[in-house]
C-alpha cells in the first residue's frame, strides 16, 4: 500500500482558499497547530530535540499546560477556523493530567485532533477508551523493534510496556469498531536502521495500521549529531525497501523517501508556512516554529496562551510582525526537513511561478 495519508507532502492542496485569503492580505487563523502539553519527558530518545531543550521530566518540578487556558485555546481555536490539533509538542503530552480531558473537549469543538506519544503513561482504562473514541489518528513513537534496540535508543526499559500499550489500543480499536488510525514512527539513524525490520514485522503482528520511517531532523552545525551523517542514508535504501515489503492490505510501511533521500538541502530561500502551521509549547506559549522553544524565545514567541486568548494573539501587531520576521530569516541556517518543510516547498513554487505557466 502506498503512502494514503501523504506524510512525505502536504495537504494544502485542500486548503486553496485559505491560501488564496492569505496571498490576498487577509488576515488568516492557521489550518493546524502542533500543542506541547508538557515540558518534561520519561524516555530520552537518542535523537530527540527536546533532550538538547532540558525537556527533562522532575518529579516534583513538572511543566504543564494549565487546564483552564488549554480549553479556552481549544475553544478559541475551533472558533476562528483552525481544522486540527495534534498533541504531540517538545516532550510527552501524557504528562499533562488534562490530555484526556483535552482531547474530548477538542472534538467536542467540531476539531480533528491526535496524539503523539512514547505510550508508556497510556491509560488502559475509561480515559484510554475515550481517547481513542474521540481521536482521528493517535502515533507511538517507537525507534526499534527489539527490547534491547528499545533500551539502547531511547534509553529507557520500558519496551514490554509499549508493546502492551499499542496492542491496548489495537485491541480496543477492533472490539468496538472504532475509526481512529493507529500508527507507529521511527527516527531513522545510522544507530538504528538495524532495528527497523524487526519493527516494521512487530508493526504487523500488532495490527496497526501504518508504520511511518523518517529521516532525524538536525540542526546544521550538526547539535544532535546527525546533520553531517545525511549522506549515510544512502547506504539504507535497500533495507528501506525491504521493510517496504511488510506491508499488506491492513498495514502500510510508509517511508519518507523524499526526505531520507534530500540529505537536508531545500529548494526554497523563505519560510512561508508559518501562518497555515503554528506551534505551541509545553507551557502555553505559541511560535512560529519548535526551533524557537529555546532558541531567540523571547524574540519569536507570538504570545503567552495563559496570560492572553488565542483570539487576541492572532489579531496582534505582534503575531504578524514575527510572521515577517520568519520570512526574513536565512533557512539555509534552519534545522534540516522540519515540519513546515513540504508547505514551504509548494508556496515557495506558487510565489515564484514557472516561465510559459499557461502551457499547462
Amino acid at each position: 500500500m502506498g503512502d494514503k495519508y501523504l506524510m512525505d507532502s502536504h495537504k494544502l492542496h485542500w486548503h486553496l482558499d485559505r491560501v488564496r485569503d492569505y496571498f490576498l492580505g487577509k488576515k488568516i487563523a492557521p489550518i493546524h497547530i502542533d500543542v506541547g502539553l508538557s515540558k518534561g519527558c520519561n524516555i530520552r530518545c537518542e535523537y530527540c530535540f527536546g533532550v538538547l531543550q532540558g525537556n527533562l521530566y522532575r518529579k516534583g518540578s513538572e511543566i504543564y499546560f494549565p487546564r483552564e487556558p488549554l480549553l479556552r485555546y481549544i475553544k478559541d481555536a475551533s472558533k476562528l477556523g483552525v481544522k486540527s490539533l495534534a498533541f504531540i509538542g517538545e516532550a510527552e503530552p501524557l504528562l499533562n493530567p488534562h490530555v484526556y480531558e483535552a482531547i474530548v473537549f477538542a472534538r467536542k469543538n467540531s476539531l480533528d485532533v491526535s496524539l503523539g506519544t512514547n505510550g508508556i503513561l497510556f491509560d488502559t482504562s475509561k480515559k484510554g477508551i475515550s481517547a481513542l473514541e474521540n481521536l482521528t489518528w493517535i502515533r507511538f513513537n517507537i525507534s526499534a523493534g527489539t527490547e534491547e534496540g528499545y533500551r539502547r535508543i531511547h534509553r529507557s526499559n520500558e519496551f514490554n510496556t509499549v508493546v502492551e500499550k499499542i496492542k491496548f489500543c489495537t485491541d480496543i480499536k477492533r472490539k468496538y469498531k472504532l475509526p481512529v488510525t493507529i500508527g507507529l514512527q521511527m527516527v531513522l539513524t545510522p544507530n538504528n536502521v538495524n532495528e527497523l525490520i524487526s519493527l516494521a514485522k512487530l508493526g504487523k503482528r500488532l495490527k496497526v495500521d501504518y508504520l511511518v520511517v523518517k529521516q532525524c531532523s538536525d540542526t546544521v552545525d550538526s547539535r544532535i549529531g546527525f546533520f553531517d551523517k545525511l549522506d549515510e542514508y544512502d547506504n539504507f535504501f535497500d533495507i528501506l525497501r525491504m521493510a517496504e515489503k511488510e506491508s499488506t492490505k491492513n498495514y502500510s510501511v510508509i517511508i519518507k523517501w523524499k526526505k531520507i533521500a534530500n540529505k537536508g538541502k531545500r529548494s526554497y530561500k523563505q519560510c512561508l508556512g508559518v501562518p497555515f502551521l503554528l506551534y505551541s509549547s509545553g507551557d502555553g506559549k505559541l511560535y512560529p516554529c519548535g526551533m524557537f522553544f529555546d532558541y531567540k524565545s523571547k524574540e519569536y514567541c507570538m504570545g503567552d496562551l495563559t496570560k492572553q486568548s488565542f483570539k487576541d494573539i492572532i489579531k496582534s501587531k505582534r503575531y504578524w510582525d514575527v510572521v515577517e520576521k520568519v520570512k526574513k530569516m536565512d533557512t539555509s541556517k534552519c534545522y534540516s526537513n522540519c515540519r513546515t518543510h513540504a508547505i514551504n516547498e509548494f508556496l515557495w513554487e506558487l510565489v515564484h511561478p514557472p516561465k510559459h505557466m499557461n502551457f499547462i
